[in-house]
This record gives C-alpha cells, sequence and structure tokens, in this order.
C-alpha cells in the first residue's frame, strides 16, 4: 500500500453519504487532537528530566551524563586527597611525641633538648643555691658580729617593734647622741678591737672613706604644750657631715654629733650614720670573695611619739680581687663552683634554652599554617567556619607556657653571667628568675608525661576543673574583699596581724588553712566589751563560711573534675576533653574509624560536598 494510499485511508470521507458520518468525523478530530497534546506533554516531561538531570550533573560531580562523568569523577578524586592530606596533618598535630616515635619512628628532639636543659638548669640552680645559702648565712654571721661591735646594747628581741635588729628603744634626748657617738668611736676602733677581718673602704686617693651622720627633720617646728600652740611645716630637711672621730675622745665626738641635732626635738625624724667597711668571705669548698660591706644606723622617732627605735641593716657588694690573690681549692671538683666553671653551665644551659625556643616558635608556625589550611578547606569544600571547638583544639597553653619558661630563663642566665663576670649585686633578682625558671621548666615537663593518659591525670583534672573553679574564686573574692576591709579598719590599732590591709590579707589566709585563729582570738577579744562580742561573730562566721563551706565546694569541683578526666582517659578523649566531637567531615574525633576508600567512577562518593571547582 502506498503512503498516499494510507493518508487516504486516514482521512476523513468528507462526501460519504453515511447517516453516522458526522458523529465519526467528530470522535475522530477529537481523537486526533488528543494524540497532539499527549505527544506535546511527553515533549514537555522529557525536556523538564534533562534540564533537572543537568542541574543535578553541575550540583554532584558524580552523576551527570556519560561526557561528564570523568571530569567529575576528577573533581571527586581531587577532593579526597585533599581531605585525606589534611586529615593526616591533623592526626599527626593530634599526636603526643611518643606516638610520633612509635607510628613514624620521628626522633623527639625537642624531649630531648628539653631533659637536657632541665639537667644542666637544675645543676645551675644547685650550685648558685649552694654559693647564695652559703652567703646568706657569713653575711647574717657579720650583721650580728658588726651589730655587736658597733651599737650600743645591740640585740635580736622578737618583740621589738621594729622589724630590724638593733639596740633598744631609747626614750631621752642625751641617749640619741650617745647612741650614734658610740657607733662612730667604735667603728674607728674596729681594726683594732675586732676579731673579725675588717679594714676601712679606701677611695681613688687612698684615703680613708668617713662615715656619714646625716639628720633629717621637720623645718620650722615648734612646739608650746602648755599654752596648746604649735608651728608646724610638713617640709623636712637632710643635712649629711662626713665625722672624723679617730683623734677625739668619745666626748668630743659626742658633742659632734648634738650640734647636728635640732634645737627642737619635736621636729626630730631620724638620724642616720653609714659605714663602709672591707672584708674577705674565707670558707672551705668555696672560693674567697671581696667584699664591701655598707653598715647603717638609724634611729628613727616612731610616728613621731619620742620612742627612738635604734635598727641596724647590713648589705654587701662583691668586687674584684687583686690580681695577685691566690687560691688553692682542697680537691679538683671546687673548680667548678669557680666562676669560670659556673658560666660555662650557664652558656650551656642558654644555648639549650635558645634552641628549644626556636623548636617552639617553629612548632607554633606550623601550628598556625595547619590552623589556616583547615579553615579555608572547610570554608572552600563545607561552606562553614570552624566552631570554637575546632579552633580552640589548635591553641596548645603548653606551647605559650614554654615561651615563657624560655624568656624566663634566658633573663635569668643573663642575670647569672652578669653576676659571675661583674660581680653584680643583683643576688636577689637573679635568684627569683633562675629558681622561677627551674620551677617552669619542670612543669612544662609534664607534657611530656601525655603518652599515658594515666600519668596525665593530674593536668586533664584541672584543665576541667579550672573554669568552674575560676567562677568559684570570682565568688568567693567578693566575700573575701569585704572581711578583709572590716577586718583590717576594726582590728588594726589592737594587733599587728591586722596593721595594715596587706597583714590582714595574710592573716585571714593563714586562717583558713587553720593557722593563727587561737593567737587573733586572744589579742582582740579582751579589748572592750562591744569588740569582744563583735570578734567572736567575726571570726566564727569567717571560719564557718570559708573552711566548711568554700572549701568543701572546691573539693567537690576537683573531685567532679577527676571524675570526668578519668571517664576521658577510659574512653580515649583525653587528647582535647571537648564535650561532643570535633571535625566530624574528616572522621578525626576517636569515635570514627579509619577513612573511607577513594570513590569509584561508577559508584558515589557520599561524603564528598558541594564542590565549587
Amino acid at each position: 500500500m502506498s503512503a498516499h494510499t494510507s493518508a487516504n485511508l486516514l482521512r476523513p470521507n468528507l462526501n460519504s453519504s453515511d447517516p453516522h458520518f458526522l458523529e465519526r468525523s467528530t470522535n475522530s478530530r477529537q481523537f486526533h487532537q488528543g494524540s497532539i497534546n499527549f505527544l506535546e506533554a511527553s515533549q514537555r516531561r522529557n525536556e523538564s528530566s534533562r534540564s533537572k538531570n543537568a542541574q543535578e550533573s553541575d550540583d554532584d560531580p558524580l552523576l551527570g551524563d556519560e561526557s561528564e562523568s570523568t571530569a567529575s569523577f576528577g573533581r571527586s578524586t581531587m577532593f579526597y586527597n585533599q581531605r585525606q592530606q589534611l586529615r593526616t596533618s591533623l592526626k599527626n598535630f593530634f599526636m603526643t611525641p611518643f606516638e610520633k616515635y612509635t607510628a613514624r619512628g620521628r626522633v623527639p628532639w625537642k624531649l630531648i633538648f628539653h631533659v637536657l636543659k632541665l639537667l644542666s638548669l637544675t645543676m645551675l640552680l644547685l650550685l648558685f643555691g649552694q654559693d647564695k645559702f652559703q652567703l646568706r648565712t657569713v653575711l647574717n654571721a657579720y650583721t650580728n658580729n658588726l651589730g655587736s661591735l658597733l651599737i650600743k646594747d645591740y640585740s635580736f628581741d622578737s618583740d621589738r617593734t621594729s622589724e630590724l635588729p638593733g639596740g633598744p628603744i631609747v626614750h631621752r634626748r642625751f641617749e640619741i647622741a650617745e647612741s650614734a657617738s658610740h657607733s662612730l668611736v667604735n667603728y674607728f676602733n674596729l681594726t683594732r678591737s675586732a676579731a673579725g677581718i675588717f679594714g676601712f673602704n679606701k677611695d681613688n686617693n687612698n684615703q680613708t672613706v668617713l662615715p656619714d651622720l646625716c639628720v633629717t627633720s621637720f623645718i620650722n617646728t615648734t612646739v608650746d604644750v602648755e599654752q596648746w600652740q604649735f608651728s608646724f611645716d610638713e617640709k623636712m630637711s637632710t643635712n649629711c657631715l662626713k665625722v672624723d672621730c679617730r683623734n677625739l675622745t668619745r666626748l668630743e665626738c659626742k658633742r659632734l654629733v648634738v650640734e647636728m641635732l635640732p634645737e627642737s626635738y619635736a621636729g626630730f625624724i631620724s638620724l642616720k650614720t653609714t659605714f663602709q667597711i672591707r672584708t674577705i668571705f674565707l670558707s672551705v669548698k668555696a672560693r674567697p670573695k671581696c667584699v664591701l660591706l655598707f653598715a647603717s644606723h638609724m634611729l628613727r622617732n616612731e610616728v613621731m611619739s619620742g620612742a627612738i627605735v635604734s635598727e641596724f641593716q647590713l648589705t654587701f657588694e662583691e668586687v674584684e680581687c687583686s690580681n695577685s690573690s691566690t687560691y688553692t681549692p682542697q680537691d679538683g671538683l671546687i673548680g667548678i663552683r669557680e666562676s669560670s666553671g659556673q658560666i660555662i653551665i650557664d652558656c650551656i644551659v642558654l644555648v639549650l634554652s635558645l634552641i628549644t625556643g626556636f623548636l617552639v616558635l617553629k612548632k607554633m608556625r606550623a601550628t598556625l599554617k595547619l590552623y589556616l589550611e583547615t579553615r579555608n578547606f572547610y570554608i572552600f569544600h563545607y561552606d562553614r567556619k570552624l566552631t570554637w571547638s575546632e579552633t580552640c583544639s589548635f591553641i596548645s597553653g603548653w606551647d605559650f607556657f614554654n615561651i615563657v619558661a624560655e624568656v624566663v630563663t634566658i633573663t635569668g642566665i643573663v642575670f647569672k653571667i652578669n653576676l659571675d663576670t661583674n660581680a653584680d649585686s643583683h643576688l636577689d633578682i637573679t635568684a627569683v628568675l633562675i629558681g622561677s625558671a627551674v620551677a617552669i621548666n619542670w612543669i612544662a615537663a609534664l607534657r611530656f608525661l601525655s603518652f599515658d593518659k594515666g600519668y596525665y591525670i593530674l593536668v586533664l583534672t584541672l584543665s576541667v576543673a579550672t573554669p568552674n573553679i575560676l567562677r568559684l574564686m570570682i565568688c568567693i573574692l567578693a566575700i573575701y574583699v569585704g572581711y578583709v576591709l572590716c577586718g583590717w579598719v576594726v582590728f588594726a590599732p589592737y594587733t599587728y596581724k591586722f596593721a595594715s590591709i596587706g597583714q590582714t590579707v595574710d592573716t585571714l589566709f593563714a586562717m583558713i588553712n587553720g593557722d593563727e585563729i587561737l593567737d587573733s582570738f586572744m589579742q582582740v577579744t579582751g579589748s572592750s566589751s562591744l569588740l569582744s562580742v563583735f570578734s567572736k561573730v567575726y571570726f566564727y562566721s569567717f571560719i564557718v563560711l570559708f573552711i566548711y563551706v568554700v572549701l568543701s565546694v572546691m573539693i567537690s569541683l576537683i573531685g567532679e573534675a577527676m571524675i570526668v578526666a578519668q571517664s576521658a582517659v577510659r574512653t580515649g578523649m583525653g587528647h582535647w576533653l571537648i564535650e561532643g566531637d570535633v571535625f566530624p567531615e574528616l572522621s578525626l574525633g576517636w569515635k570514627h574509624e579509619e577513612s573511607p576508600e577513594p570513590p569509584q567512577q561508577s559508584g558515589q562518593d557520599i561524603t564528598a560536598p558541594q564542590n565549587r571547582l
């Protein structure tokens, strides 16, 4: 059958005389129009399906047309490689030195250098501490000796008003000049009468340095008690004089002192005599030291009451001995205590501190680089910023602690070298720096115990308990300050334990630990009936609140923190102790297994996010 014939068969016959022709013709047209509508709807659905598939192909690199599958697979593989590289870097970052050595055989250089520095620094402290203790012992002995030689009726009396040793408290005018002249006369007889090794200090002209006599008083001050009149000027003046009593009798020397005193004793503040004495510290198992002693005798008018307090103080300055001096030690080991031997140890510690400081800074730089890479990876691939917990996981308190340790150590070593070479007098500053450096470095060594969380439990407990303890301390501080101020203003006139705000703070802190309770009660309860009642309420409430309540709450907080830390150690959460997980997209936490296999070309990577490449 030809196409024309087929078309004619399908075409309706308009000339037919069939009575049902109109009905069949109408039905045929409706069927034809329905077929056209069905084909158009099918075409629209196909176009919509292709458009949707094309959009899904753009969103997911593993879906799409066959022509784009190769490019999508390449993008997914590149994402997987970046993810695996970042995951490996983060795992290495959170490893302990022991884990790094076990997994990769990486030598823990920071641990090695830290141990070497710790041992050498401890050895340096032992030698320095022994020298300082011996020097302080000798200085105390010289203080007692010179005090007995120079000060009239010199004694150590624990009940004295003055905090420094000296003579008795004098109350008469002639005793002021007599006490000062006694010191001057005995000073010039020191080389003849003293059993110790003493000599006068010389100036550049090889002349004896004379003692200084200084009197401080209020100017233009007069008082007439009988008439209730006074003339008082708060301006003070200090007059000093070089006194030479070598060729004078004791009475003539006393007259020189009287001439220096003000006419009106109402304006008298203090009288100070300063001496410079040479000596040499000789002792077994220590190199002799040439020392210049500065002795001062002060007569101080206590709170302008007429009770003249006699104080004696001795300081020293180590000077270089003559080149002609010789020293023969008892054994060969004494050489390590000499300046040259200690300088060698100082230099070793200084070099090790610089090396460990450089390694810590290098690690902090690598940590910053890893943080930036992780942040950019999450922003680009996961369209989110790092959470606070994830950001805090890059912050290591040990690194900042080590930086502080290196700064304190290097500063202390510099002072120590200066002390050994220049015989400087910064002994106390050097001792504080060296002692702090050793303490901080020993505490920093706790970081290397993290390979076993059982040994690391103290640090983990403190890390958990610290936030709660700080919140508790803020509440306690307000209550403690109130008790301090109240105790100071009420009890200061009756006991030295509350004489100042600082002493009040120390006294109340000692009471929290169980000290000073009975003595404080006895000193303030007998003053008056009102004060007796108030002191009982004050001390009882303070003891109940701080010993029974505050300490119990603090102990409970630490106990709860230790339970959390032990639970974290058992479950493997000891690295961070963060509630929940960090970096869940990288399967990095302790709850996750190893990373899934890389995506295959015929499959779909369910971990791949929306790719923006």
